[in-house]
């Protein structure tokens, strides 16, 4: 059985490292899923590999959103609406990172209800 923690361990590292997550990311989450025609190993790394990159994206966005909290909260920035923006924008995407999650969950425990 696959643990929750080499998952995402594995999605820690695959996604690509923007400021925000948008369409053309799950475009390209697609594509990795999808273009996995060369056997079930080579599709699970690709998907691993994806999620691990979304999860690091995910974990950017808080860090940036807590510096610039940090930095607002200390008097070296002034930029407060930047510091809100930066804090929703983190929250979007863990919310997102969460149903994500939820949703493989529940697939999972789909495929393992379903009578071979």
């Amino acid at each position: 059985m696959i643990s929750i923690d080499s998952i995402a361990g594995q999605i820690a590292t695959q996604l690509p490292q923007t400021s925000r997550i948008g369409s053309r990311q799950l475009e390209q989450a697609g594509q990795a899923l999808g273009s996995s025609s060369t056997g079930a190993a080579t599709g699970a790394g690709s998907f691993g590999k994806t999620i691990g990159k979304f999860v690091g994206e995910v974990d950017t966005q808080m860090k940036t959103s807590q510096a610039e909290r940090t930095k607002v909260m200390s008097g070296e920035s002034s930029n407060l609406h930047q510091a809100v923006i930066a804090s929703q924008e983190s929250n979007i995407a863990f919310t997102f990172m969460v149903e994500l999650r939820n949703k493989l969950v529940e697939s999972y425990q789909e495929l393992m209800r379903a009578q071979v």
